[in-house]
């Protein structure tokens, strides 16, 4: 088992894990370590320093999170489909009860260089938003006040005093779904 869990994506996956779930000061390597039954020198075979792991985390969270959404949005067959595939993950991601990107952003208020890193990935994001929105509404006007909309919607949820149900997550998101 501990062969299965001594691999760099096992460490990353973990990391993620652990972010979700317990939150960004969570990751501890001892802990991490205990978690995945490996010694604190498989950490060191795969990873400099902390600081390196968790820059690598947050490769992983892009990676996964922002290229993965985009990745699977451009299977539509235009930007209203990609649209509703990206609202589509989003709302999924809500309904599994993901702590992930509020737990990042909390992160990023208390390092300046998690924050730097993080706000390239939301301007990425939001950029993807321009450019899918552009090829719907013709007013740059429009195109700017749906995607702020959106990516307030998307930010808002994680925020909200209780969990939203699919149906209510569908009905915020009805007029980027198709």
């Amino acid at each position: 088992m501990a062969d299965d869990n001594n691999s760099h994506m096992a460490w990353l996956k973990m990391g993620i894990k652990t972010l979700d779930t317990k939150g960004w000061r969570a990751l501890k390597i001892n802990d991490l370590c205990d978690h995945l039954g490996v010694t604190k020198g498989s950490f060191y075979h795969w990873f400099k320093s902390k600081r390196d792991f968790d820059f690598q985390v947050l490769a992983y969270w892009k990676l996964r999170f922002t290229q993965g959404f985009i990745e699977m949005a451009e299977k539509g067959k235009n930007s209203r489909e990609k649209l509703s595939l990206l609202g589509k993950q989003c709302i999924d991601g809500a309904i599994e009860g993901n702590r992930l990107e509020f737990e990042i952003n909390a992160w990023s208020f208390q390092d300046e260089e998690v924050k730097e890193y993080v706000t390239v990935v939301y301007q990425k994001r939001h950029q993807y938003l321009i450019k899918l929105l552009s090829d719907i509404y013709t007013d740059p006007m429009e195109v700017n006040k749906h995607s702020l909309i959106l990516y307030s919607l998307v930010i808002g949820v994680d925020f909200f005093y209780r969990q939203l149900t699919r149906q209510e997550l569908n009905l915020i998101f009805s007029d980027y779904l198709v």
